[in-house]
């Protein structure tokens, strides 16, 4: 059995790795709804600026019928950026995987996922931190958004889908992989009013313009999705290292009572032997 002092040494540390697990909980909470109060905005924004493009399609010439594009399939990938998030990381990487198996580019949001990634030699095409606040993931969208145009316009990429997972309180995240670029039409385009709508710019510039911000809208929902979704997997990692933590420091407390009383014990001991042996030296 270990000694007093040293069972009070672990009990110390114990409850400070409780209180820093206590806080991390807090944190992730605290993340996913933020998470969910700017998923909200998000999505209403995505659907004003498609109710805007299927205006605009009312301007349009007939469509040219669509022409063979050169290029490779680009897979975005929104991964953790921190640890502490059980085999999160690992499922998207996974799916990310069997996604660009016959050949593709892989973009990965997130330094966690990237490392993965790398491990299982699957190298991305690039990578950027993820973010790890709703209020950096605009930022991190425009770098993402600015690599994917340089490298459709040079010709390298064809078709961009992302995956990322999407949060659901209550239940289980899932892995969601959606068509990014190029973008489907057909369903906006039956939302379109019965007259064109007024206008003061080109309807080509003013349609490209609107087709960009609904894809920079989506990027940011898949972002966001993922930032509440790594913050749930935390935060049920936390919870179950909470109990952990709690049984160990029940046991330590059991153990300290024990050493305790162990102590007191061979005190006692020590005094009724101490006492014999000066009763004896009287006589």
């Amino acid at each position: 059995m270990m000694r007093l002092a040293e069972i009070q040494a672990h009990l110390s540390s114990m409850s400070e790795l409780l209180d820093i697990v206590g806080a991390m909980r807090s944190l992730s909470g605290m993340r996913i709804q933020e998470a969910q109060q700017a998923l909200l905005g998000i999505r209403r924004y995505a659907e004003a600026v498609a109710a805007g493009i299927a205006d605009t399609l009312l301007l349009m010439e007939e469509p040219e019928p669509p022409r063979h594009v050169v290029g490779q399939v680009a897979v975005i990938l929104c991964a953790a950026e921190h640890g502490f998030v059980g085999g999160f990381n690992e499922r998207l990487v996974e799916a990310a995987q069997a996604a660009v198996q016959h050949g593709g580019l892989l973009f990965i949001l997130g330094t966690r996922g990237a490392m993965l990634a790398v491990e299982r030699r699957r190298p991305p095409a690039w990578t950027h931190p993820m973010a790890t606040r709703c209020a950096a993931a605009p930022e991190t969208v425009q770098r993402l958004s600015a690599e994917l145009y340089r490298r459709i316009s040079r010709g390298e990429i064809a078709r961009v889908e992302l995956i990322f997972t999407r949060y659901g309180q209550g239940i289980a995240a899932s892995i969601r992989r959606r068509l990014l670029l190029p973008l489907d039409l057909a369903p906006l385009g039956a939302k379109q009013p019965r007259q064109p709508p007024l206008h003061n710019l080109d309807p080509v510039a003013l349609h490209e313009r609107l087709m960009a911000e609904y894809v920079f809208a989506l990027l940011t929902e898949a972002v966001v999705e993922s930032i509440a979704s790594e913050n749930a997997a935390r935060l049920a990692a936390m919870e179950a290292a909470r109990d952990n933590v709690s049984k160990k420091l029940e046991q330590l407390r059991q153990d300290a009572r024990q050493a305790r009383q162990s102590e007191i014990t061979a005190e006692l001991l020590e005094l009724v032997t101490g006492a014999q042996a000066l009763g004896s030296n009287r006589s």
